[in-house]
C-alpha cells in the first residue's frame, strides 16, 4: 500500500530485533484523521509490524510538536446519516482495537494535542510517554456527540473519568501522569528518544513471554467488560451523532456561517468562563 497520511519506519536494534515506528503525517491539519483513509493506512502498517517476528515493539506518534492527533477531520464529513456514521465509527473502532490488541507492545509518544480518537489511541498504548506540551481532551460532549471509546474507566478512577467525559475539559501532561494515564513527561525535544529508549528496553524481554503477558492482560480487561463497553458505546455514539438536537443544529449553523474558529468559540467559551480556578500556586 502507498501511504499518504502516515510514515512507516523500521529500526533494527543492536541487541537483535527491531522497533516499528508509525508517524501520523498531517501536521498542517494537526494530524487529523481522514476517517477511513487514515484508519486504513494505520491498520495496514500495524498489520505489517504484527506479522514481523523481529519487531518487538511499535511506537505510534504524530508529526511535528503541535499535535499527536486531533481525531477526525470534521471538515471532511458530509453525510451525517446514521448508516454513513455507522460505517465511519466501525472503521474507527477497528483502528482502536487494532492498537489495543496488537501482539507487540505499543508505545504512544504524545506530542501536543491528543483529541477525540487521537486521545483514545494515545490511551490504547501499552505505554504512553508525553511531552510537556501534551494535552488530552475529548470535547465531543460539548457539541452533541460522545467520546469515541470508553477506555478511561479501565485506566483511572471514577471521579476523574466522570469529570473528563462529562465536561470535555482537557488534561495537561502532569495531570495525565498523576492519574496514571501516562508513564513519563519529557521535554518535546526528548520525546522521540525517550520513546525509542522505552521500546528498546521492552525489546530486551523474550518476545513470546511478553506477548503472552499482553494477551493475558487484555483478557483480564475483557473479563471486566471492556469489549462490551466498547461495542455498546459505539452504538450509542452513532445514535447521538446522527440525532437532530437543538444544540447540535445551533452549533452546526455557526460552523457553516463563521467557520471552525467561530464554532470553537461558541462551543468552548462558556466552559472557559465556568472553569475551576487554578489553586496550584496558593499556599495551604
Amino acid at each position: 500500500m502507498e501511504y499518504r497520511d502516515i510514515l512507516v519506519e523500521r529500526h533494527a536494534l543492536e541487541r537483535g530485533g527491531a522497533v516499528g515506528r508509525i508517524v501520523i503525517n498531517r501536521p498542517d491539519q494537526l494530524n487529523a484523521l481522514r476517517m477511513t483513509i487514515t484508519d486504513r493506512e494505520l491498520i495496514h502498517a500495524l498489520d505489517g509490524f504484527e506479522a514481523d517476528d523481529e519487531v518487538r515493539a511499535v511506537i505510534l506518534t504524530g508529526a511535528g510538536e503541535r499535535a499527536f492527533s486531533t481525531g477526525w477531520d470534521l471538515s471532511l464529513i458530509e453525510d451525517t446519516s446514521i448508516p454513513a456514521l455507522e460505517g465511519l465509527i466501525r472503521a474507527n473502532t477497528d483502528l482502536f482495537l487494532k492498537v489495543w490488541h496488537l501482539r507487540q507492545p505499543v508505545i504512544a509518544a504524545v506530542n501536543g494535542h491528543a483529541v477525540g480518537t487521537g486521545a483514545a489511541i494515545a490511551m490504547a498504548g501499552d505505554l504512553t510517554i508525553v511531552s510537556e506540551t501534551a494535552r488530552l481532551a475529548e470535547p465531543e460532549i460539548r457539541h452533541g456527540a460522545l467520546s469515541p471509546f470508553l477506555i478511561l474507566p479501565f485506566l483511572t478512577h471514577a471521579k476523574a473519568v466522570h469529570e473528563f467525559y462529562y465536561t470535555g475539559d482537557a488534561l495537561d501532561a502532569q495531570a495525565m501522569v498523576r492519574l496514571g494515564l501516562a508513564n513519563a513527561v519529557v521535554p518535546p525535544e526528548e520525546l522521540a528518544d525517550e520513546a525509542m529508549r522505552a521500546a528498546s528496553r521492552l525489546a530486551l524481554v523474550p518476545p513470546w513471554g511478553l506477548q503472552m503477558k499482553k494477551r493475558s492482560l487484555r483478557a483480564a480487561y475483557d473479563a471486566m467488560g471492556f469489549g462490551t463497553a466498547i461495542r455498546q458505546h459505539a452504538l450509542a455514539d452513532t445514535l447521538v451523532i446522527g440525532g437532530d438536537f437543538p444544540e447540535q443544529r445551533a452549533l452546526q449553523e455557526i460552523l457553516e456561517k463563521e467557520g471552525m474558529r467561530g464554532f470553537l468559540e461558541a462551543r468552548d467559551g462558556p466552559f472557559r468562563e465556568t472553569a475551576r480556578p487554578d489553586t496550584s500556586s496558593r499556599k495551604p
